[in-house]
């Protein structure tokens, strides 16, 4: 069948894409939780301004805020200490799953090539 290792490779790409993104994702949460925490920022007051943010983490903390781990008030954002562990378990096991799909999405096409 003609055309079938360029399909191939074009969903190896893909997958390798998705992954990237979600990876980028994951980091961006990271570091502004990293920065929340560094700054202790639990309560309006001690928060971090938006003014502060870059756009990118602007559209991480609307992510944050629909997940229920941090909040925005008085143009400040903060953390929700009580909803980290929960929200770290459950971006932990995204991950890993995430991974162990694109894995075996991978092998599933890389087998398809060799046959």
């Amino acid at each position: 069948m003609p055309g079938r290792g360029l399909l191939t490779a074009a969903c190896l790409v893909l997958i390798a894409l998705t992954c990237i993104s979600i990876v980028r994702k994951l980091e961006r949460e990271r570091r502004l939780l990293g920065q929340l925490r560094a700054r202790g920022a639990h309560s309006p007051e001690t928060g971090l301004g938006l003014k502060d943010l870059h756009e990118d983490d602007r559209d991480c903390l609307r992510s944050l805020q629909s997940a229920g781990v941090v909040s925005v008030s008085q143009g400040r954002c903060y953390l929700h200490a009580a909803s980290l562990p929960p929200f770290r378990r459950r971006r932990f096991r995204l991950a890993l799953s995430g991974g162990l799909i694109a894995l075996l999405l991978a092998v599933l096409i890389a087998s398809a090539i060799l046959r």
